[in-house]
């Protein structure tokens, strides 16, 4: 019995050493704080990309290797073709190398969750105000489709203010990034 379950325990203990994530781990040496971003997580980064111009881009961390890491899907079925307002297709996944990192932030569920839940509060406050200004009759339809869209544009910058998704973290105020394994 001890000599299957020994074994056992070693099949796993193997399993899971083969099967282990690499994390990205971004330093600062001033300040000491360690920050972890593993598979799956959301990351925002800004990195130099082409002609040496700063990109911004915004997704999940698919894999991590030694020197690059990869935002987002890469696979054929599943990659989605973004069109921008310059009419360019562009992919939706970024393989960007660790070095051309310039700046990050980390995209916690927490941040996520609270970003929509400030966006449906403030949508059913707007439902609940034009309600009550539609049933009283006090405004037009004109007016009160402004107020609308002064609505809409007071949330969306709300929550841009109170919850931010652009880098953070500048690898010049000695940040340093390292892969562990």
């Amino acid at each position: 019995m001890k000599k299957i379950l020994f074994g056992l325990l070693f099949i796993l203990f193997f399993t899971l050493q083969n099967y282990a994530q690499k994390t990205l781990l971004f330093l600062n040496t001033n300040t000491h704080k360690t920050i972890e971003i593993c598979e799956g997580q959301t990351l925002s980064v800004q990195y130099i990309g082409y002609n040496n111009q700063i990109y911004h881009f915004k997704n999940i961390v698919s894999q991590i290797n030694d020197s690059i890491i990869l935002l987002g899907n890469m696979s054929e079925e599943k990659s989605v073709w973004v069109q921008k307002l310059t009419g360019k297709f562009e992919p939706n996944y970024r393989i960007i190398a660790i070095k051309d990192i310039v700046a990050f932030r980390r995209i916690t569920i927490g941040r996520t969750l609270g970003k929509s839940l400030v966006s449906s509060t403030i949508a059913l406050g707007t439902i609940y105000g034009m309600y009550s200004l539609f049933s009283k009759q006090t405004l037009s339809y004109a007016p009160s489709i402004l107020v609308s869209f002064g609505i809409g544009i007071i949330s969306t910058t709300l929550n841009a203010i109170i919850l931010p998704e652009n880098p953070r973290y500048k690898v010049k105020e000695g940040w340093v990034i390292s892969v562990r394994n």
